[in-house]
């Protein structure tokens, strides 16, 4: 592809060919399967809303999180889409029978990833948006304007994906929702199974009004 414009005329071309617009659903909210990302968040992952889940420290369980999410989409029959913000997605550690329902792209410019997600959101098919920031450089994140979250908020609240935004530092602004993961798990946590790493998660709670309120007044 030329180009960061040609890219993203390409991925709306590809959606609006695999998924016509006559077959398109809505599917809600997402439970995860994470008992402290779940109670925090009410039953799961709000559809037509952001959620930024905030790795603040090393080997906090970010990585496991996003792995049972992406298995509980799986089981629960719903498309995912993940926008890898600093192409750092390794598709050959994941089951194959849990990447058949993503779609993933990846991205080396903030900016166009932004503007991926956004796709995504609006083509209506997913029930799932993930885009992962979390190997993005601070400064960088932190030149995105706020307009241009707004609009990523604007889009999903015009339709029922859940949208999940990973990070090492808070990022979004207004975010609805933030869920921090503040510290690094322990070693013991390597020999563990995977449910019960996340069973002992209990991610931070901060939330924010939502990002129309906040940038409209």
């Amino acid at each position: 592809m030329s180009g960061p414009p040609s890219t993203l005329q390409s991925l709306r071309q590809l959606l609006a060919a695999r998924f016509p617009s006559a077959a398109r659903t809505r599917a809600g909210g997402l439970p995860t399967g994470v008992p402290g990302v779940d109670d925090a968040l009410g039953g799961g992952l709000p559809a037509g809303l952001l959620t930024e889940l905030v790795s603040a420290a090393p080997s906090s369980g970010g990585q496991a999180v996003f792995a049972q999410i992406l298995a509980a989409a799986r089981a629960q029959r719903r498309r995912v889409a993940l926008v890898d913000g600093a192409d750092a997605f390794e598709p050959a550690g994941w089951d194959d029978d849990g990447l058949r329902h993503l779609v993933w792209v990846r991205c080396r410019q903030l900016a166009l990833a932004l503007q991926a997600a956004e796709i995504f959101v609006r083509d209506g098919n997913f029930g799932l948006v993930a885009l992962d920031l979390r190997g993005a450089g601070a400064a960088e994140r932190r030149r995105v304007p706020a307009a241009a979250w707004y609009r990523l908020q604007r889009a999903a609240e015009q339709g029922e994906a859940a949208v999940l935004v990973q990070t090492t530092e808070p990022t979004v602004p207004a975010v609805p929702h933030r869920l921090i993961l503040e510290k690094s798990l322990p070693l013991s946590a390597q020999t563990q199974l995977r449910a019960d790493v996340l069973a002992a998660l209990a991610p931070a709670v901060a939330r924010h009004a939502p990002a129309r309120e906040a940038l409209a007044g």
